[in-house]
């Protein structure tokens, strides 16, 4: 792996999705709508437990994993809401999601009940693939 460049910083701090597409898509939801969906879903959740190593952050806002996290989780709860699959959504998507928000190696694990900065973020570095590759 080579160190990332610049650009690519400055592309991951701007907010610019892995698939090339900046901070702006038109979305099903807004995103006052998913500060309240979240607000909710914090309210309820009873299995983040500090005393199990688990971690959460009052500003997720602040951490660009977990707020895409959160998108994905709350387009597939609509979707669910929708079609009545709660019950997969807990299992498939928010169990599977927990796992890595909440641990100590997740987006939340140098907070403990307030914010605190990443002293450090670690941009993988990744490189062009060969002309001739496909997949």
């Amino acid at each position: 792996m080579t160190a990332p460049h610049d650009d690519d910083v400055a592309d991951a701090a701007a907010g610019i999705d892995p698939n090339g597409q900046g901070g702006g898509e038109d979305f099903a939801f807004t995103s006052e709508e998913l500060v309240d969906w979240v607000e909710g879903l914090a309210a309820m959740l009873e299995s983040v437990d500090r005393s199990q190593n688990q971690h959460w952050c009052s500003q997720w806002w602040n951490h660009p994993e977990a707020v895409d996290r959160f998108r994905a989780l709350y387009e597939q709860w609509l979707e669910a809401q929708a079609s009545g699959g709660m019950s997969s959504w807990w299992i498939d998507h928010f169990d599977r999601h927990a796992t890595v928000l909440f641990t100590k190696r997740g987006p939340f694990g140098e907070c403990g009940t307030t914010h605190a900065e990443k002293t450090a973020r670690r941009i993988l570095a990744t490189e062009q693939p060969p002309p001739d590759w496909a997949w």
